[in-house]
């Protein structure tokens, strides 16, 4: 067996036992010294089945909320995972947080975007998914006016009275950010 492989049975491992905070965080800080663990954390997003891709993601969460240029280089991947329907909801959350804890792309992933302002206003979507969509969104909206423009009239053509509290919330403080930049 190679040291990369014994490295992500290993993590797997440790990613089986019941899921807790210091764990993680154990995990993560781990992942940040130690690049060969940081791989083998980000192979089990892309390739372990659930729950240890979700155990996995929520590692990688703290690593991006730590060091998120670490994760740079991982952005289109990490988009593209989340833009998959066929992933779970739980995860698409755990991947729009560590996108959102990244610095602003050069470019802007249009495909991503795309998915973002659908699952803002799917009604269908998890709370928290349509909130970090909104907010991830924006975020990449505020680069270009025009791109603004059309955002903000999505969002201020939204029945948020069919939305839950915290994606108006999250409609309000977009559109507060929106009246703080003219």
């Amino acid at each position: 067996m190679r040291d990369g492989d014994a490295l992500k049975e290993a993590l797997c491992e440790r990613l089986s036992a019941r899921p807790n905070i210091a764990l993680t965080m154990s995990i993560a800080h781990e992942a940040i010294d130690d690049a060969p663990m940081l791989h083998a954390l980000l192979q089990l997003v892309y390739t372990a089945e659930d729950p240890l891709r979700w155990r996995a993601a929520w590692a990688l969460t703290k690593v991006a909320e730590q060091c998120p240029s670490l994760l740079v280089a991982q952005r289109d991947r990490l988009a593209s995972l989340a833009i998959h329907t066929d992933v779970s909801q739980g995860l698409v959350r755990l991947l729009l947080v560590v996108l959102y804890s990244l610095p602003d792309a050069e470019e802007i992933d249009v495909a991503l975007l795309n998915c973002l302002l659908d699952t803002m206003v799917c009604l269908q979507a998890p709370p928290s998914v349509q909130a970090l969509a909104m907010k991830l969104a924006f975020r990449i909206c505020s680069a270009d006016d025009d791109l603004r423009g059309e955002f903000l009239c999505i969002v201020q053509s939204m029945e948020l009275d069919l939305y839950s509290p915290g994606v108006r919330a999250a409609a309000r403080q977009c559109l507060k950010k929106k009246d703080k930049k003219k």
